[in-house]
């Protein structure tokens, strides 16, 4: 193998940045969050087509990841075991575009680790080097690791006009780099500092996601209406060059699809309604329906399996998300097995038009954007016509019924927040959830059994703060 050729196993791996992305992170390794026509991870794997993938996480994640890598039509890799040989290791929180990804990995060289203020971004080791790597980053994102961090959430939350930015942030760098030099001259490792781009808040995911799908439609080379697709009378292509339709998608009359401001990608089986008109850049995930008279704008994605109407502007749903009904959602996050009721709306823009404040590990931060709607957790439920305000967080597993707005931060495993906060049981949760996942035909498993009992006994360690 040439001295500058990637290795042929690539292990993407978490980091101890997963606080930020929380509630999104709570359910899901950070590198499974979606962006772009599919997630953080798979962007990297698409490029990088490695013979072997292992991923890392953090413990109470691994029994779900490997379930969903052991089901037919996955790639399948290893959680959390390491194989012989030399290895790739690349950050989950990676971003790149265009060449940036191969320019990194061909200046990689053997026994190179590449950081940014102590954290790992890349590396290429082998042997006890590569075990010694894993270890150093699993010790950051061990159970142990995520109780702590709870527990500063708990703290930060309780802690009255604390200041967005952590008033040690960075002496925290310092004691990373120093952590990480120690280890680099323990293990022979050659430590290099690099600039690339890591995602480091959940607000970045929406502001990133329309580069990414039009990054992503620029490296497919598929092209043009797959022969199986059906184009009803009155469909309007609008720069056509720039759709890409897959196999078995209906597209009903009276849909525009406009691509003239950046490209649109629909999936295998997915069903537009009559009437829908979708702008681009944006992606439609595998079966995802799009109903009558919706209109999807700019930087959205759906995943998987979603049911989406009403108007929706940049934003991001991942996998067996539903809003089927009127309703304007902006610039939000929606993570998946999330219901939105009929009429909720969100606010994305202040009054004032000022930069929006939102949650974020216990606190409320500057997020430098003037758009920002709603950020919801996996397996949360919203009340029909709810209303958001701008930066809106809402846990994992929180059932939202106000009549006014809601708080700006609704903790996971709520069950109701009038007159007085109520929590949701684990039973009744679990219950709902394997109703809901029996309904898109996906198992809820012993291991999602485990998931949920780990997710509520940390959110009852971080009481209403997580």
């Amino acid at each position: 193998m040439a001295s500058n050729a990637p290795p042929r196993v690539l292990c993407i791996f978490e980091d101890e940045r997963f606080p930020t992305f929380l509630p999104l992170s709570l359910g899901r390794p950070v590198f499974d969050i979606s962006i772009g026509t599919q997630s953080l991870r798979g962007r990297l794997v698409d490029e990088l087509n490695p013979d072997a993938l292992v991923l890392m996480c953090r413990p109470y994640l691994a029994d779900v990841l490997r379930e969903e890598e052991a089901r037919e039509g996955t790639r399948g890799a290893a959680v959390n075991e390491l194989p012989d040989g030399e290895i790739l290791f690349l950050n989950g929180r990676l971003l790149s575009y265009g060449g940036e990804l191969g320019d990194l990995c061909a200046a990689l060289k053997s026994d190179g680790v590449l950081h940014k203020k102590g954290i790992v971004v890349a590396a290429r080791l082998s042997g006890d080097r590569a075990l010694s790597l894993a270890a150093h980053i699993g010790g950051l994102i061990s159970d142990e690791g995520v109780e702590k961090v709870i527990r500063e959430i708990k703290r930060a939350s309780v802690a009255e006009g604390k200041k967005a930015r952590d008033d040690g942030e960075e002496t925290q760098d310092a004691s990373r780099s120093k952590a990480l030099g120690a280890w680099a001259q323990q293990n022979g490792a050659e430590l290099h500092e690099t600039g690339v781009r890591l995602l480091s808040h959940y607000w970045q995911l929406i502001g990133e996601n329309r580069n990414c799908i039009v990054d992503d439609f620029r490296k497919n080379p598929l092209r043009g209406t797959a022969p199986e697709t059906e184009l009803f009378r009155g469909v309007e292509l609008i720069n056509e060059n720039d759709i890409v339709i897959g196999s078995g998608v209906e597209v009903r009359s009276g849909t525009v699809l406009d691509a003239s401001e950046g490209a649109i990608i629909i999936a295998n089986n997915a069903r537009i309604e009559p009437n829908a008109i979708i702008y681009g850049p944006c992606a439609i995930g595998e079966g995802s329906i799009v109903r009558g008279g919706a209109k999807l704008g700019h930087g959205t994605t759906l995943g998987k399996m979603c049911r989406i109407g009403g108007e929706v502007e940049e934003c991001i749903f991942a996998s067996y998300s539903n809003k089927q009904h009127e309703g304007f959602m902006g610039h939000s996050y929606i993570g998946s097995w999330v219901n939105i009721g009929a009429g909720s709306c969100t606010s994305d823009l202040k009054n004032n038009y000022g930069l929006v404040k939102a949650w974020s590990a216990g606190r409320m931060r500057e997020t430098g954007r003037r758009f920002l709607g709603a950020t919801i957790g996996d397996h949360s439920k919203i009340a029909i016509g709810s209303r958001f305000n701008t930066g809106t967080v809402i846990g994992f597993n929180a059932n939202v019924l106000a009549v006014g707005f809601p708080p700006k931060f609704v903790p996971s495993f709520s069950w109701r927040l009038e007159p007085e906060p109520a929590r949701c049981e684990l039973a009744a949760a679990m219950e709902t959830a394997k109703i809901m996942m029996d309904r898109r035909n996906v198992a809820f498993t012993a291991a999602h059994v485990e998931l949920f009992k780990a997710i509520e006994r940390f959110s009852r360690l971080g009481g209403n703060a997580l």
